[in-house]
């Protein structure tokens, strides 16, 4: 724990603190990738240093940093996301090198079988499988309390698969738009109904808009009005764009036929439900009342091992200015008045049509075989 905490001090790991704490610095996908980089290098010199030697360390190590930075920003859900794959990458090392293990001990065991084959018909089965069965519990106990040292060749397998993460982070975008089936998601002539910045939302519009034309209706997104990004990233790839007011999405749905809603994701939960910003629930429930499909696109980093949505703990309160006005006029007491102005909203699975992820199109209701592959169990409440 000491060790821990001294280097909670070198510049990488306070230079990553300052950025998360700034919030604008970075969006998640550079927030991710910074992490696993981050992790990529403390993995890599605590072990060349022989700071950590076991893989119990190393898991003590990545889950108390997973601690410390998530701390900072508790709804930049994608710090989590990032370390839990690292941590099931080294869990899967200690996995295969017991399956490693396991199987040496039975090969020894049939060669022994094989050279006193003559010697084992005289003797009594039940007797010899008791006490195999004995031996292999003493052996158990013995592996539990064992610490395995890591090797260079676990170093390098974590190392490796690390780095696979980073290059598959860098990419995201890309290999989000490349799929055959996302560039089928839009029609000629189709209705975009969108909010907020989604860098792959942008992506998506913007290749569908190579080949196709469309309409793009921009919500305005209160009160963080992020609508103008959004909008204005568009119009420098030449899409037809239009800025609403939330109060006209409504008059949009019940105009148009071919209304498609395409939203961007904070988080994409293990239940298949969706964190996103403010607004998003109030789309989705329309799009559902009109029957007009709500895709959602994100990438891996973006898939967070919880099964539900509490607003209360998974929530950024934001200031009432933003709704009120910094110069409006209180009259009288206001201590006893609560504001309540939360930056994100939980949309639940029944309201999603389909993810658009790096992965391919997702269903939201088989969305926990993808965390399966990703993520351990055990590292869920971390």
């Amino acid at each position: 724990m000491e060790y821990f905490k001294r280097i909670e001090n070198i510049d990488s790991i306070k230079e990553l603190k300052r950025k998360l704490r700034k919030k604008k610095d970075m969006n998640s996908t550079e927030i991710s990738k910074h992490v696993a980089s981050l992790f990529y290098d403390l993995i890599q010199n605590s072990i060349n240093e022989k700071t950590i030697t076991t893989h119990s360390q190393l898991i003590n190590l990545v889950s108390y940093f997973s601690k410390v930075f998530t701390a900072i920003d508790p709804v930049q859900f994608c710090i989590g996301n990032t370390i839990k794959r690292i941590l099931h990458i080294i869990r899967e090392v200690i996995k295969t090198n017991n399956e490693d293990q396991n199987k040496d001990i039975l090969t020894n065991k049939i060669e022994e079988a094989k050279k006193n084959m003559k010697l084992l018909k005289n003797f009594d089965f039940t007797q010899i499988n008791k006490k195999d069965n004995e031996e292999n519990k003493e052996t158990q106990n013995e592996k539990e309390e064992l610490n395995d040292p890591i090797t260079e060749s676990d170093k390098d397998k974590i190392l490796e698969e690390i780095g696979n993460i980073i290059s598959e982070i860098e990419s995201i975008s890309q290999t989000i738009i490349d799929q055959k089936e996302i560039k089928d998601l839009i029609a000629e002539g189709d209705i975009i109904l969108t909010s907020n910045y989604s860098q792959q939302v942008v992506e998506i519009l913007a290749e569908n808009a190579k080949t196709k034309k469309f309409k793009v209706f921009v919500c305005e997104s209160a009160p963080l009005l992020r609508e103008k990004s959004q909008a204005e990233e568009l119009r420098k790839r030449k899409l037809d764009t239009v800025v609403i007011e939330d109060d006209d999405i409504y008059s949009v749905m019940n105009k148009f036929t071919k209304v498609k809603v395409l939203l961007g994701a904070k988080a994409i939960l293990v239940n298949g439900g969706l964190v996103t910003y403010g607004g998003a629930y109030n789309i989705c429930l329309l799009a559902s009342m009109f029957s007009n499909p709500v895709i959602i696109a994100g990438g891996t980093t973006k898939l967070t091992p919880m099964y539900s949505f509490k607003h209360e703990l998974y929530n950024e309160y934001l200031s009432p200015d933003l709704i009120l006005g910094k110069n409006m006029d209180y009259q009288g007491d206001i201590s006893s008045i609560q504001f309540n102005n939360p930056s994100l909203d939980y949309v639940p699975p029944n309201l999603i049509t389909m993810y658009a992820t790096d992965i391919g199109i997702l269903n939201p209701n088989y969305l926990y075989k993808n965390f399966n592959e990703m993520y351990d169990l055990e590292d869920y409440e971390i």
